[in-house]
């Protein structure tokens, strides 16, 4: 005789996700994206390759009808924790660990084909030398990009952009760089993370690592990894002083 399956109460949430704005600084999800996939997970749940629509306004509540607001351009998620919060984009601290994220699971979510030469991007976690007074400043998570080298059954080889030393890797995963948000910099600094520039004499060819602004005349900086130049003080410079190289053989990992 056949056994009946097993049953189990469910808790449907109402919820309405509206449709979200192209222009900047929000972005649609990719083509292909089921939206009958959205999941809403505490931001210590997100999973390296799950879709991040943003977080959700407010807590669940079977009885009340929600919004989904989107609080972020949508991405691919390689979180870590740092500094008490999670950094679902591996680099800035902006979720707290039980705040709502609405996610595309990576196992619902159109798959990542790479090909050789396409763009894709990791977390680096930096720990900087001492300052001038021997102190330990605290450690920066950075964003490094490469270059996929070769494809071979699904790994991946990949070329890295610049070094940044004294750093670990953490198992996050990777992702495809947003060509979207390389451009956004690009219109704001003149330069992206991972471009190859030289100083305006031309004589010398290196890689952009970081872009910050200068913490009294806000001038726009970047940290360039220069060939056999090692100091993290020096290698900082203004924009202005740098022009776009012609593309280089990307430094291997």
């Amino acid at each position: 005789m056949p056994t009946n399956p097993p049953t189990c109460s469910v808790t449907f949430i109402p919820l309405i996700v509206a449709h979200r704005p192209t222009e900047s600084p929000y972005q649609e999800a990719p083509h292909g994206t089921d939206m009958a996939m959205l999941r809403i997970v505490p931001a210590t749940d997100v999973r390296a390759g799950d879709l991040v629509l943003g977080a959700f306004d407010g807590p669940l509540n079977p009885n009340r009808l929600r919004w989904a607001m989107q609080s972020a351009p949508v991405f691919v998620a390689i979180p870590i924790r740092m500094w008490g919060a999670v950094c679902l984009d591996g680099q800035t601290p902006n979720w707290e660990p039980d705040e709502l994220i609405m996610v595309i699971p990576r196992e619902l979510r159109p798959a990542d084909r790479y090909t050789v030469g396409d763009r894709v991007e990791r977390t680096v976690v930096h720990t900087p030398p001492l300052d001038y007074a021997g102190r330990q400043p605290d450690v920066r998570l950075m964003i490094q990009r490469g270059t996929v080298t070769a494809v071979d059954d699904g790994a991946l080889s990949i070329a890295w952009d610049g070094r940044w030393p004294n750093a670990e890797i953490p198992d996050t995963g990777i992702r495809p760089v947003d060509h979207l948000r390389v451009e956004r910099s690009r219109a704001a600094t003149g330069f992206a993370v991972g471009d190859r520039v030289t100083r305006h004499d031309g004589t010398t060819t290196g890689v952009v690592m970081e872009l910050c602004l200068h913490w009294y005349n806000a001038r726009s900086l970047a940290r360039v990894d220069w060939p056999g130049v090692d100091d993290w003080d020096t290698r900082v410079v203004e924009t202005s002083s740098l022009v776009h190289a012609l593309p280089a053989a990307p430094v291997a990992a």
